[in-house]
């Protein structure tokens, strides 16, 4: 579904992303692991045209996107869940995801909102409220929920279990899942190491811009490089807390 080749960005004469060659398959759950300045959330910028890459290529559903504007990737089916929720607080949880469909059809939007709200009871509980008033979970369920009222083909999350509670990234990782098994194609990139390759299919592993490991997520928790830089006892220690 998702191929990027050789894909290269840079934030003046800083090289962010060193040709970054990665593919997602249809109704696949695919992690990209990563240390705090890797550059993967450059990876998802690159790939919406947020920030445009100085070279490489992007084809998605065989159709090369690689300097499309953003919001005609989001029209053809790519939706994003930024770093840190970034819900728009002074707006109702409501308001907050008819946002989320403002390109779609009344059909449509009414078909995801229903989809949504099944999805997180909470929302739906919450529905009139303000979303600065929620916790830190529940922005992290309506941003994804506002994602998903555009009718996404390929889901991109950036870090979702940040700032999180263990039970809460548990519940998160699970809908996650669910959409997954609905026929979802995932890509997400994530610092807890931990989590993402108990969920996701397979992973990569990016260090200082390039891509240094990948494989089935089951070989990558296996493996001592991963165990000794992601899988530690010092981050185990925190996870379990």
């Amino acid at each position: 579904m998702l191929k990027v080749s050789s894909l290269n960005i840079y934030y003046g004469a800083v090289r962010a992303l060193n040709n970054i060659s990665i593919h997602v398959k249809e109704k696949e759950f695919v992690s990209l692991i990563g240390s705090n300045g890797a550059g993967k959330t450059s990876l998802l910028n690159g790939i919406l045209n947020i920030v445009p890459p100085k070279s490489g290529e992007i084809v998605f559903q065989n159709r090369t996107i690689t300097g499309l504007p953003t919001k005609k990737k989001v029209k053809m089916g790519i939706s994003l869940v930024p770093e840190g929720r970034r819900v728009f607080p002074n707006m109702s949880v409501h308001e907050n995801l008819e946002m989320g469909g403002y390109q779609k059809s009344s059909k449509i939007k009414n078909r995801q909102m229903e989809f949504v709200l099944d999805l997180f009871p909470i929302l739906k509980e919450r529905n009139k409220q303000l979303a600065g008033m929620l916790s830190g979970g529940e922005q992290q369920m309506l941003a994804i929920g506002r994602a998903l009222m555009s009718d996404p083909k390929l889901l991109l999350m950036d870090e979702p279990s940040m700032g999180l509670a263990p039970l809460v990234i548990k519940n998160v990782y699970e809908k996650l899942t669910k959409l997954k098994e609905n026929g979802l194609t995932i890509f997400l990139v994530e610092q807890n190491a931990s989590v993402a390759l108990k969920y996701a299919d397979r992973g990569y592993v990016l260090e200082n811009g390039k891509i240094v490991l990948q494989g089935k997520s089951s070989e990558l928790k296996d493996d001592n490089e991963i165990k000794r830089a992601y899988l530690g006892k010092e981050y185990k220690e925190k996870w379990e807390r």
